[in-house]
C-alpha cells in the first residue's frame, strides 16, 4: 500500500509566490546591467588622479542636505582598490561621498566598475559643466594621451567642436603658477589669454587678471597695438611710395582701443610710440599738395 501524499501546505505555496513575483524584479546573471550593491564608507578612497582638485563646501554641504531628505538618488561608480583587500577607489561621483561624509552615512550604495577606470572617470568628469577650465583642459590632455587620439576625436566623443577642444587645451600654455589660481579667473578670459604670444604683454595681462581686474575687451584691445607691424623704412628717393590710407586708419583704430581700455604702457612701447610721433610730426611739418 503505498503512503498517502500529504496536501501542499498553504503557507508553503504562498511563500514560494512571493519568491517567484520577487525573482521577476531582480537582474539575472547575464544582464548587461551591473548590480549595485552598499558600500561601507570607510574602505572607500578618492581617486588620487581624479581631475577635479577643488570642492566647493557650500555645494557639498547643499547635496548633503538634499541627500539627506532625499536619500542618495545615484549609485556611485567604485573600482577595487589594488593597495587594500576589499577596498574601493571612486570612479565617478566623489561629491556624493563627500556628501555622504558630511551627513555620517555608515556606506553608500555603488556599483562596481570593471572597465577602464581612468577613461570612465576622465568622460564623466569632462561631461560635467562645473568643472574648472583648467582641470577640464588637464583632463582632456589626459584622455589624448590615455586613448592615443586626436583633438577632433575626441571633439566627437564629447560632443564638442574641434575649436572648442583646442581652445581648451591652449589654456595649458599659461605659467603653471597662474594656472594654479586660475579658477578664479571667467573661462572667456583664460581663453583671449592663452591666444596671445609669451612676452611682456601677456605677463603683463595675467598681472591684471590675478588682481581681476582683466577684462576680454581688455585682452582684445592690447593685441592690435602688440601686432602692429614696425614702421616701413623710408622710401629711396628711386622710389618714391605713399603712406597707405587704409593702414594708417587701422593703426588709428588699434591705439584708440588700446587707450580705451586703459592698460599701462611698458617702456619699450613708449620708446616706439615717442619715435613714431617724432617721425609724424616730421612727415606733417612738409608742404603738401
Amino acid at each position: 500500500m503505498s503512503p498517502r501524499r500529504r496536501p501542499a501546505s498553504p503557507m508553503l505555496g504562498a511563500a514560494m509566490s512571493v519568491i517567484g513575483a520577487a525573482t521577476d524584479g531582480l537582474v539575472t546573471q547575464d544582464s548587461r546591467f551591473r548590480h549595485s550593491f552598499e558600500a561601507p564608507l570607510d574602505r572607500i578612497r578618492p581617486d588620487p588622479d581624479q581631475p577635479r582638485k577643488r570642492f566647493d563646501e557650500a555645494e557639498i554641504a547643499a547635496l548633503a542636505a538634499t541627500m539627506a531628505a532625499e536619500g542618495q538618488l545615484q549609485p556611485v561608480l567604485l573600482r577595487q582598490d589594488p593597495e587594500r583587500r576589499g577596498g574601493w577607489i571612486i570612479v565617478a561621483g566623489e561629491r556624493r561621498w563627500r556628501a555622504a561624509r558630511r551627513n555620517g552615512w555608515p556606506s553608500l550604495l555603488a556599483i562596481a566598475h570593471e572597465g577602464d577606470a581612468e577613461l570612465a572617470a576622465l568622460l564623466e568628469n569632462l561631461q560635467r559643466v562645473d568643472l574648472a577650465p583648467v582641470e577640464e583642459a588637464r583632463a582632456l590632455k589626459r584622455l589624448l594621451a590615455r586613448r592615443g587620439i586626436n583633438q577632433g576625436r575626441a571633439a566627437e566623443m564629447l560632443g564638442r567642436s574641434p575649436a572648442e577642444i583646442s581652445a581648451t587645451l591652449r589654456l595649458l600654455t599659461l605659467p603653471e603658477d597662474f594656472l594654479a589660481e586660475a579658477p578664479a579667473v571667467p573661462r572667456n578670459v583664460l581663453v583671449e589669454l592663452a591666444r596671445l604670444e609669451d612676452g611682456p604683454v601677456r605677463e603683463r595681462l595675467i598681472r591684471l587678471a590675478r588682481a581681476g581686474e582683466l577684462t576680454v575687451r581688455a585682452i582684445r584691445a592690447a593685441r592690435p597695438a602688440r601686432a602692429a607691424p614696425s614702421p616701413s623704412p623710408s622710401p629711396s628717393p628711386s622710389a618714391p611710395a605713399g603712406l597707405p590710407a587704409a593702414l594708417l586708419r587701422e593703426w588709428r583704430a588699434g591705439l584708440e582701443r588700446r587707450r580705451a581700455a586703459g592698460l599701462p604702457l611698458s617702456p619699450a612701447e613708449r620708446r616706439e610710440l615717442r619715435a613714431l610721433q617724432r617721425q609724424l610730426a616730421a612727415l606733417l611739418a612738409l608742404p603738401g599738395e
